[in-house]
């Protein structure tokens, strides 16, 4: 029995003596539950979409996407989410073939996205098709097709990759299987540098041809997305307003997520130059004969992390394009939330790694934990107002034909400078009627008023 004690009692061993030289594990545990939080997040921005107007086939479709975009993030980093016992291999190679079907899903999907955008007949016949019964065929065919491919390949355990497992409850020897039934290709020998954390377990995919092939093609789809309604924004900029931000906000989620994609691809290959080959089940820290690169450990959770980055910025802004006209005020929450979002995240990481790094060169953590923390107190303020340009830029102000109605009577209200009370009176019960809160009055109050002095 692979006993590694109470949950909690291994998580605050593993994170409190996180060391990137030595016992790295208690990071990948971060980023496991990081994984997890924002399946949360993106099962979340799937039902806003859906309910925003569940009559639209586009809001169908993008929701389905995001949703399959959650369930492809729940089962990236699964293998390090806890110290899984050895009983689990099989719930964790399920996993991992859940994780390549919504890949090749996505890849459809991301195809399909710019039909709904289009004035093509053939474009119309997709997106009504994949707006209805197509998003239960769709499913259906992907795992038809990995299942069939697999078998030609000999198995999932050939074609995607088999699963290692090891257990070490103290330094020294230690015992290993994998999740199709082989033993582990070495002795497993539990380093003394990994003391601290013990007793645990570990568990490591190897990446296999097929799994190589799908980690590239939701990449392919996204590119090729990106430049499609490219094209067809370029047609249609001059034309209704809402509908053009709509399809910019649209191209740019997958350019964004292309970018992102990409970088993992780069990743990948950096990975697999640095070992010579994919990693395999001697690709482990526990291999005496194999010694694991530092740029390994650095990459090899970064990998399923950027797939994780790449879906929430789609998912913030595609929430964005969706229902931005629907729902009142959800452009500037989506846009405070973003910005919250880049610079917790970003101070959190700077702050992390320069303090390992201190604590690498003249073991003492708190000076790298000063050098980032007074830059990001002194310049908080410049910091998140270049985050909130920055936000502003890629998801504009955009009102519901409720608060557009509203602006245009306040600005009718203040044409000759004076709001008189029946005015104030009227705007009041206008503001009532369509269920406009006391600080969005104010806000779009405000927002008339700087577009009437910008224009004067």
């Amino acid at each position: 029995m692979a006993d590694v004690g109470g949950p909690l009692n291994y998580y605050w061993r593993t994170i409190s003596n996180a060391d990137y030289s030595t016992s790295f594990i208690g990071y990948w545990h971060i980023l496991a539950v990081f994984s997890i939080v924002s399946v949360v997040f993106l099962v979340f921005l799937s039902i806003l979409i859906y309910r925003a107007d569940p009559t639209k086939g586009k809001n169908r479709f993008m929701a389905f996407m995001l949703m399959t975009e959650a369930v492809r993030c729940a089962t990236s980093m699964l293998f390090w989410l806890y110290s899984w016992p050895e009983t689990y291999l099989s719930f964790l190679s399920n996993a991992r073939i859940v994780y390549y079907i919504m890949s090749l899903q996505l890849f459809f999907l991301y195809i399909l996205a710019p039909s709904f955008y289009s004035s093509k007949k053939v474009g119309n016949r997709l997106s009504r098709f994949f707006s209805g019964r197509g998003l239960y065929v769709l499913p259906i065919l992907c795992v038809v097709v990995i299942f069939s491919i697999s078998t030609l390949m000999g198995g999932t355990h050939a074609a995607i990759g088999d699963i290692g497992w090891t257990y070490c409850s103290a330094a020294g020897s230690g015992t290993g299987s994998t999740a199709s039934g082989d033993s582990m290709p070495f002795s497993v020998t539990c380093p003394e540098s990994w003391s601290s954390v013990y007793p645990m377990t570990l568990s490591s995919p190897a990446i296999e041809p097929l799994s190589r092939i799908l980690l590239l093609l939701p990449t392919l789809g996204a590119i090729y997305a990106a430049f499609t309604i490219n094209k067809i924004y370029a047609k249609t900029k001059d034309e209704d307003t809402n509908q053009t931000v709509e399809i910019r906000a649209i191209q740019l989620g997958f350019f964004g997520k292309a970018v992102l994609q990409i970088t993992t691809i780069f990743m990948l290959l950096t990975l697999i130059g640095v070992l010579g080959e994919s990693p395999t089940l001697n690709t482990h820290p526990f291999n005496p004969d194999e010694q694991v690169p530092k740029l390994l450990i650095a990459i090899g959770p970064l990998l399923p992390t950027t797939v994780v980055l790449a879906a929430l910025f789609e998912g913030l802004v595609f929430t964005y394009a969706m229902v931005k006209n629907d729902v009142f005020g959800i452009d500037e929450k989506l846009r405070k939330g973003f910005t919250t979002a880049v610079f917790t995240g970003a101070f959190a990481l700077m702050f992390l790694f320069a303090t390992e790094a201190m604590e690498a060169v003249f073991d003492k953590g708190w000076i790298g934990g000063i050098m980032i923390g007074l830059p990001f107190i002194v310049l908080r303020k410049p910091i998140i107002t270049s985050l909130s340009k920055f936000s502003n830029l890629i998801m504009p102000e955009s009102f519901t034909s409720q608060e557009i109605t509203y602006i245009e009577l306040y600005k009718a209200a203040i044409s000759d400078g004076v709001v008189t009370e029946k005015e104030m009176s009227m705007l009041k019960i206008q503001a009532t009627s369509y269920g406009l809160t006391k600080a969005r009055v104010e806000f779009l109050e405000t927002f008339c008023k700087q577009g009437t002095t910008e224009e004067e």
